[in-house]
């Protein structure tokens, strides 16, 4: 029976070099990233006799595109590969003794259009997937844009580079975004997150050292939107979910709804880290980071988690691993109750205020204090005059003489000033 073991194929500047490299490779990594980063490919190369550093040297900025192949992966002659996609060589670094040379690339192009010339542009308009298509058209790079059509009135992108405006906005109404083999993805990450789990894993098949964690600092049950409409100039309260643990924010957006999606995309990216698990296993080709897996066996901690981070590591030899940086899949947090802050305000004022009798008080003074003038005491009296009377003679009085007698702990009815 054949060995399993896992086999790198590397094109270079367009040429399948796999076997020119296979004798001098040392290891690979490649590392797959959801969202907010590009992905990264890393080979070490043994540089004995100095050709790395001579007529084999690479050069920064050719292309590269590499793959990873499980031989005799699942049954005995079965293939599985793992396309890691086109990088852009970025890095060279060489080291002895022992002599090695170690290739870093990068899954995003180093053009100074999208990702060192910074750049001020007020957008006005437009949607993201348009502002997407812009932008990777002056990169030179594809789109590929999985997700509902986002209108904004206008965003101001002020001094940033192309990609990290990019980034963040997505990040702002809840997309993901990566870079992978010269294309811009961007996509729903809750879309994914509802998908079946490409595999099922049990604690047998992970490696010891496994680690989960949860947490309640810095998660939240729900978020307090504070906005006010550029087209009316009204406050407004955006409440979403509910519960103890609120998320104060202060947005500024374009309209009620931008609000609201802006909001809900804040609550819900601060509770990707309220449990969290790092596990390794074997190499799985199916477990792409954006995927989701099924990890049974766990007791409590067993569920349907979602990849934010695989790296792959390939040694010369054929030895092979993956550790997933993994985050459990909750439902998201999305009711949403919108309160107009000046018409609140008006109710309150109409409703008047409650206030609690303390020791040497008098109608007198708590008119005076509330409505302006000691003279509408008359006011208050009436009011709470059940109350003011059933208390007074609770206390052996035979009335309050109008209101002359109150109690420390009755609760008044103040009205509207």
């Amino acid at each position: 029976m054949n060995v399993r073991r896992a086999d790198t194929e590397l094109y270079y500047s367009g040429t399948n070099v796999s076997e020119q490299v296979k004798g001098y490779l040392e290891s690979v990594s490649y590392t797959d990233v959801a969202s907010g980063s590009s992905d990264t490919l890393s080979i070490v190369l043994d540089n004995i006799d100095g050709r790395w550093m001579g007529n084999w040297m690479p050069v920064k900025g050719d292309r590269m595109k590499a793959g990873i192949y499980g031989r005799h992966w699942e049954a005995e002659g079965a293939t599985e590969k793992l396309h890691c996609g086109e990088f852009e060589i970025d890095s060279l670094s060489f080291s002895g003794s022992p002599n090695i040379c170690t290739i870093g690339a990068v899954s995003i192009p180093q053009s100074e259009e999208f990702n060192s010339r910074k750049r001020t542009k007020t957008w006005e308009g437009i949607t993201i997937q348009r502002i997407a298509e812009e932008i990777s058209g002056k990169a030179g790079v594809a789109l590929y844009y999985e997700a509902d059509t986002i209108f904004i009135e206008s965003i101001e992108q002020n001094a940033q580079e192309d990609c990290k405006f990019l980034y963040s906005l997505c990040q702002s109404y809840g997309l993901a975004m990566k870079v992978y083999s010269w294309k811009i993805v961007i996509f729903e990450e809750e879309r994914y997150e509802k998908r079946s789990a490409v595999a099922t894993f049990k604690k047998e098949d992970v490696a010891p050292g496994w680690k989960y964690q949860t947490e309640v600092a810095g998660t939240y049950t729900g978020a307090c939107v504070s906005f006010t409409d550029p087209e009316n100039d009204e406050d407004y309260l955006v409440r979403i979910g509910g519960g103890s643990r609120i998320l104060e924010l202060n947005i500024t957006a374009d309209n009620l709804a931008d609000a609201e999606r802006k909001g809900i995309a804040k609550l819900n990216d601060e509770n990707k880290k309220m449990t969290t698990m790092s596990i390794t296993m074997k190499f799985n080709p199916r477990v792409t980071a954006g995927s989701c897996i099924q990890l049974n066996d766990f007791a409590k901690l067993s569920g349907k988690y979602y990849v934010e981070k695989a790296v792959t590591k390939v040694s010369g030899s054929g030895e092979t691993s993956m550790s997933l940086s993994l985050r459990l899949v909750v439902d998201r947090i999305k009711s949403v109750s919108v309160q107009a802050v000046a018409a609140a305000q008006e109710r309150e004022q109409k409703a008047g205020t409650d206030y609690t009798v303390v020791s040497g008080d008098t109608l007198w003074d708590i008119a005076r204090r509330f409505l302006g003038s000691g003279v509408r005491y008359v006011e208050i009296y009436n009011g709470n005059k059940d109350i003011i009377e059933s208390t007074a003679k609770g206390r052996g009085k035979k009335n309050s003489g109008n209101g002359h007698w109150i109690f420390p702990g009755t609760v008044l009815r103040i009205p509207p000033a």
